[in-house]
């Protein structure tokens, strides 16, 4: 349907090059608005966050007194789900292909290989030996640890291990140790790095990096019948245009919405993907608004439990900021969904007025892949200025995301106590441990206990 092109940024742009005919010099083109990357939430490679223009630099007369990160695995394979819907759908295209010949936008599946060669590749992050793409997990996590090591090495204690918290995900350990390796560079070593691996199972309450495991009261289908809501006739009109050509064919609208995914994820793995050619730009926006909306009833602040099964994490964020802990850089790996919960329990990615269900909503304040593309990460950084006076300011994918309703510091920052503040008002009344039902641990405490309890969770794949 449209052709794709690598254009000055390389980036995966449904455009022509009639874009440019109105403007002196292609640099004048806003050309970023239309990459698919924008659409396809948090399955695609990782893209900076749009922004606001706000340098990302520490603001004059300041200096750096803690960083936190929370980063999500680095780009992937499918899941093994995933895989199991994509060899469906391809069985069904290999069925149509033994009697008759794709023509017209699918024309490509008669001679197509699908993506991931060995069923052992599902769920892992990618690497230089199962993928060939430009967006390669480990490489990419590598490079973002020698960058953050550039940025913030001013907080770092060579003479003291580096603590690195993960989840006992296999892909999200391994983001974890390639990010290290970054960081510490030719300086990397068992004697200058300590994993703390913290188990996924529901055993470990809310000292967890995965505290929605053990909250039995969390129902992420409880707002269904919102999301439910939109408007998905985009779907019929996509097969309807295929079975032009190829009548016949035996896929359901459900599986073509699965085909946006395919396109994400082996984009992942190949850096690009005919699948991607199917669908017009207007397609791709539907799509990755009901992905959206989907997450925001079911995981983001349209589900009412999302604030509480946050709240662990936050609380211990706060702690933090108001110690004076000789480790300054304190580090998390985990998954998309536990992140957009811990920023919905912050109030940071909470928009104004739940998301529309009737129409799609310009500009799209709950946008996934702005916030947990793979590699995703947000930083809570704290500094202060020469009159000793403390601030806060997020840094989500590279851009400045002042905190809502306080960003009158230096660099759009929050002042501490008012952040303070704020962030305990916003968790006024919540309490995880009863209004999950949670067993374990009511509190997470391994970033005060690492040292003296042991965190080495056995790796799982997933």
């Amino acid at each position: 349907m449209v052709s794709l092109s690598n254009i000055l940024n390389h980036g995966l742009l449904l455009i022509s090059p009639s874009i440019f005919v109105d403007v002196a010099t292609p640099q004048q083109a806003s050309i970023e608005q239309y990459n698919i990357i924008n659409f396809l939430g948090g399955s695609a490679p990782y893209k900076q966050r749009s922004g606001y223009g706000i340098s990302t630099d520490l603001p004059a007369n300041c200096s750096y007194e803690q960083i936190q990160m929370i980063s999500r695995h680095s780009e992937r394979m499918p899941s093994t789900g995933d895989g199991q819907f994509f060899n469906q759908v391809l069985s069904n295209f290999n069925s149509y292909k033994e009697s008759h010949v794709f023509k017209g936008d699918l024309s490509f599946l008669n001679n197509y290989e699908y993506f991931v060669t060995n069923p052992e590749y599902y769920e892992k992050e990618t690497n230089l030996s199962n993928s060939d793409s430009p967006y390669t997990g480990t490489t990419n996590s590598q490079r973002h640890g020698s960058f953050f090591r550039q940025k913030y090495g001013s907080l770092y204690n060579p003479n003291e291990k580096l603590p690195v918290f993960t989840s006992n995900s296999g892909r999200c350990y391994q983001s974890s140790n390639y990010f290290a390796r970054g960081f510490l560079g030719d300086l990397y070593s068992d004697d200058t790095v300590e994993y703390v691996i913290i188990d996924e199972d529901s055993k470990m309450g809310a000292n967890s990096l995965t505290p929605r495991y053990a909250c039995k009261n969390i129902n992420s289908g409880a707002q269904s019948n919102k999301s439910d809501q939109f408007d998905k006739s985009y779907l019929d009109d996509i097969l309807n245009r295929w079975l032009v050509d190829n009548p016949g064919l035996n896929i359901t609208t459900s599986q073509i919405s699965g085909l946006f995914l395919w396109c994400a994820f082996e984009i992942n793995v190949r850096g690009y993907s005919p699948f991607c050619n199917l669908f017009t730009l207007d397609e791709f926006i539907r799509s990755g608004y009901q992905n959206d909306v989907g997450n925001y009833y079911s995981i983001g602040e349209g589900n009412n439990m999302s604030k509480v099964v946050g709240s662990p994490m936050v609380e211990a964020s706060l702690k933090l900021l108001q110690e004076d802990n000789d480790n300054k850089i304190w580090l998390m790996f985990t998954h998309d969904t536990d992140m957009e919960l811990y920023l919905t329990s912050y109030k940071l990615i909470v928009p104004e007025n739940d998301l529309s269900v009737d129409q799609i909503s310009f500009p799209n304040p709950y946008n996934g892949a702005e916030m947990f593309p793979q590699s995703g990460r947000t930083y809570l950084e704290k500094f202060k200025n020469d009159n000793n006076e403390s601030f806060v300011r997020f840094i989500m994918n590279d851009s400045v995301f002042p905190y809502p309703n306080c960003q009158n510091g230096p660099g759009f920052s929050c002042p501490l106590d008012k952040f303070i503040e704020i962030v305990n008002q916003r968790l006024e009344g919540v309490d995880y441990s009863s209004q999950c039902d949670a067993s374990g641990p009511p509190e997470l405490t391994f970033f005060w206990d690492y040292n003296t309890t042991s965190y080495d969770a056995p790796l799982i794949n997933q």
